[in-house]
């Protein structure tokens, strides 16, 4: 069929247009790396139940593993201490759902933690139910309990305002260079959690980890996206949590400052 010229030029106009809209959503992907929680181990269905949003501190832990929020592990205002708390962690208070070589402490004994599979999704992310051994796929949590980590590079080129959702049955857990920015604790229903949005990032390149666990019988989901049009995720070179470089904390500038408000502002309301 031909096209008249006039057409030619409104498909290329409409085109243009749509252009960096479709680029910016098209980019949106993350790697996934999927673990498996063994039914042995201490803390499946032994963690106490509710929807909390200071489990974890602000920052990760050297390992780049999400750190507990308790006053064993330097905590001083709002801290977690309700019975029942993670028990599978390190002397830094890193969490280690996330890592089959420092579970159990990392002397050397056995691991409850299997890493199963790598991948890559697209945001939105959301398997709000069902969201089993292996991979995601199975049919129930008898087997074990799901874990896995989103992670990748996030890039705008210029400052950008940013928002992120997560929800999950049972914990998620979202940084962006390092810093948290989603906080969705305890043993749960699937449920939303509490993010600092929408806020702004500096222009340049920054590290996002999502991290979600099942760690109690009965259901299993998880679900996160980012809304934004100018930004673009892409999957790390490598797969596993990444932990940022000083200068790479530097791009956030007054964004960090503002996290930080919030984050104390949501602390007050809790209080």
């Amino acid at each position: 069929m031909k096209i008249s010229k006039r057409k030619k030029i409104l498909i290329g106009a409409v085109a243009a247009t749509l252009a960096p809209f479709m680029a910016a959503h098209a980019g949106n992907i993350l790697g996934i790396t999927y673990y498996t929680i063994a039914e042995t181990d201490k803390d499946g269905n032994q963690l106490g139940s509710g929807t909390f949003d200071n489990e974890v501190q602000s920052h990760l832990g050297p390992n780049g593993l999400p750190v507990l929020n308790t006053t064993a592990f330097g905590c001083v205002s709002n801290c977690f201490s309700p019975d029942g708390a993670p028990t599978d962690v390190l002397s830094t208070g890193e969490i280690t759902y996330w890592s089959p070589a420092l579970n159990n402490g990392g002397s050397g004994g056995t691991s409850d933690v299997t890493q199963t599979g790598t991948g890559s999704v697209t945001l939105p992310f959301n398997v709000p139910f069902d969201f089993f051994p292996p991979n995601g796929t199975g049919g129930s949590d008898f087997n074990g309990f799901q874990a896995a980590v989103l992670s990748g590079s996030l890039t705008n080129a210029s400052d950008e305002v940013i928002s992120f959702s997560i929800g999950a049955d049972d914990m998620a857990f979202a940084y962006l260079d390092g810093t948290i920015v989603c906080d969705l604790g305890g043993v749960h229903p699937a449920t939303t959690g509490t993010c600092v949005t929408p806020f702004t990032i500096a222009a340049g390149t920054h590290t996002l980890d999502v991290f979600f666990v099942d760690i109690n019988a009965v259901q299993s989901g998880f679900s996160f996206d980012i809304s934004t049009r100018d930004v673009v995720t892409t999957p790390p070179t490598s797969t596993g949590p990444t932990v940022p470089e000083p200068a790479t904390l530097a791009l956030f500038g007054l964004g960090l400052f503002g996290i930080g408000a919030a984050r104390n502002r949501v602390a007050k309301k809790a209080s």
